[in-house]
């Protein structure tokens, strides 16, 4: 149960404040670290004074009898708690922005009084560089901008930072001051005992550390999943809005800016991941996507799906220790959450831009008539682009595009380019596999351009009418003439290519494999969303009521 200390607001956390803040309660219930006396605090404390009303009739002579305890701190004491009853009222409490005008005593956040989980959380990088830039000590800054500040992967090591101090220190040295760092930084946000900090925190910010504190006070350790959920329920915010801001958090509460293994996994991975995804995007093939080579090695593992990579995301098990597949099935994870829309569903365009991608054709497909049209320049511009064999563009545009009586023999057009008769043969059929898998599959996995809707639409009509035409070149044409509106000369231009395409073979040769089946994307449904699974230990996470 949570028990309110004197001088934290009587507000609930969601009320909002204006102006100076004020909180009732009796100065003399205040622990002696708000009157920031530096390592001296703790001397008073264990010569028995932890509140302010127990200095209330102690002398100035009696307190420089303390052992270690001089004339400055005493004077420092006089005049902060001086300061602090000025600015404290009975009926409605301190003033924390005029004691800290008082004492010069940087108070943070400078703005912003959180009134919701959500604030507090958004907050919580603009509150750790405005703690980083009132250090005095210059190696503390350093801390906490380059290691505690910073995701895994940008996080300096203990040795770098060692090597920029003036003179340089040893590693061990760093690991001592960071480890100080944390604690005055959790001492001061549970129990408003700031060490050599020289920084107060607002109550209306501290008290959502308290908060938690509170929740998970009686654990000493707490399972990963169960700690995320806890501090979900207790700030009222998703899981994924805690995953965030999980480097920062870890190190208030563990005391380690360091994570290890499946926590390490889970901050790389973007936090809408962790949330409530449609259907329509865990269904999506991975094919769909611009992996390479990856997509295959993906599906030979089991993964084939856009689920399955996020399953494997939220359970740590993907990322790169454990291969260069399962890296950039991570990467391009994370590149598809950053461009879901507000309804949840995947903007292609941002999509698109992210990865650099061209258009094919470069003007939108308006009409059949244009498809038709623009076919032959369209395919040929696709095979350039892709690079499937050394001369597939050039037997394209020599044979497999043309009609029956301009389509040259496989010898001459061997002879045109230099080479032999099954080399061309050869790469005629890789590349009319390609093609199929491509615009009747619809693998996109080693694309490196982008394929107009519309113009891709035209490829699944072509299919059905093929389909229906049992390998009648002459009925296939007829069928795709009634269908587009067009006569049958006009589908001429492009029957040649489309029918290639589909068969495997040039102009009116029948197929001796089945066409590629066009993929059907079935949207399902997303699983209950799963953290990393491994222990937090809870190390100097305790109010001190």
């Amino acid at each position: 149960m949570y028990i309110r200390e004197a001088g934290e607001p009587t507000d609930p956390p969601g009320a909002r404040h204006q102006g100076s803040i004020r909180q009732p309660g009796s100065v003399d219930d205040l622990p002696i670290g708000v009157l920031h006396l530096g390592v001296k605090t703790a001397t008073l404390e264990r010569a028995g004074f932890r509140t302010v009303g127990d200095l209330a009739s102690v002398t100035r002579e009696q307190i420089i009898r303390i052992p270690t305890v001089g004339w400055r701190t005493a004077d420092l004491l006089s005049e902060n708690r001086q300061a602090l009853i000025d600015a404290s009222d009975a009926e409605t409490g301190t003033d924390w922005d005029r004691y800290c005008e008082t004492t010069r005593i940087p108070l943070l956040p400078h703005e912003g009084r959180p009134s919701s989980g959500k604030d507090f959380l958004a907050s919580l990088p603009d509150f750790l560089a405005g703690v980083a830039d009132n250090l005095a000590d210059e190696t503390f800054s350093a801390i906490l901008r380059e290691r505690i500040c910073q995701p895994p992967e940008r996080q300096k090591t203990l040795d770098e930072i060692a090597a920029t101090t003036s003179p340089p220190v040893t590693r061990e040295r760093i690991r001592q001051k960071e480890k100080k760092l944390l604690g005055q930084l959790t001492g001061g946000l549970l129990n408003e005992t700031y060490g050599t900090l020289g920084i107060h925190f607002r109550p209306e910010f501290s008290i959502w550390w308290k908060r938690a504190a509170d929740r998970l006070s009686h654990l000493e350790e707490i399972e990963f999943t169960d700690f995320v959920e806890a501090l979900s329920a207790e700030w009222e915010v998703p899981n994924h809005a805690v995953i965030t801001q999980l480097p920062i958090i870890l190190a208030i509460v563990t005391g380690e800016p360091q994570m290890s293994g499946e926590f390490r996994a889970a901050s790389r991975v973007d936090p809408r991941l962790f949330g409530d995804l449609r259907g329509e995007v865990l269904g999506l093939p991975l094919n769909r996507l611009r992996l390479g080579r990856y997509a295959e090695r993906l599906a030979e593992a089991g993964s084939e799906t856009v689920g399955d990579i996020v399953a494997r995301l939220r359970a740590g098990s993907l990322g790169a220790r454990r291969g260069k597949a399962d890296e950039v099935a991570a990467m391009h994870a994370n590149q598809l959450a950053s461009c879901l829309r507000d309804d949840g569903l995947i903007d292609w365009r941002s999509y698109r831009t992210a990865n650099a991608l061209s258009c094919l054709p470069a003007s939108p497909t308006v009409n059949a008539a244009e498809f038709v049209a623009t076919l032959r320049e369209t395919v040929c511009d696709l095979l350039t682009a892709c690079r499937i064999t050394k001369r597939a563009s050039e037997i394209y545009r020599l044979r497999t595009s043309r009609t029956l009586g301009s389509q040259m023999t496989l010898q001459a057009v061997a002879d045109a380019l230099d080479t032999h008769l099954p080399t061309v043969k050869r790469e005629e059929t890789v590349f009319l596999s390609f093609l199929n898998g491509v615009l009747i599959g619809h693998d996109f996995s080693k694309l490196p351009v982008w394929l107009d809707d519309l113009w891709l639409k035209y490829w699944d009509e072509a299919r059905a009418s093929y389909e229906s035409a049992r390998d009648n070149y002459g009925e296939f044409s007829e069928n795709l003439a009634w269908k587009w509106r067009l006569t049958v000369r006009d589908i001429g231009k492009a029957a040649p290519t489309i029918w290639a395409v589909l068969s495997g073979y040039p102009n009116d040769r029948r197929s001796k494999r089945a066409i590629s089946k066009a993929p059907v994307v079935n949207p399902i449904i997303d699983p209950d969303p799963q953290l990393p699974a491994g222990r937090i230990r809870l190390r100097g996470f305790r109010r001190v009521h």
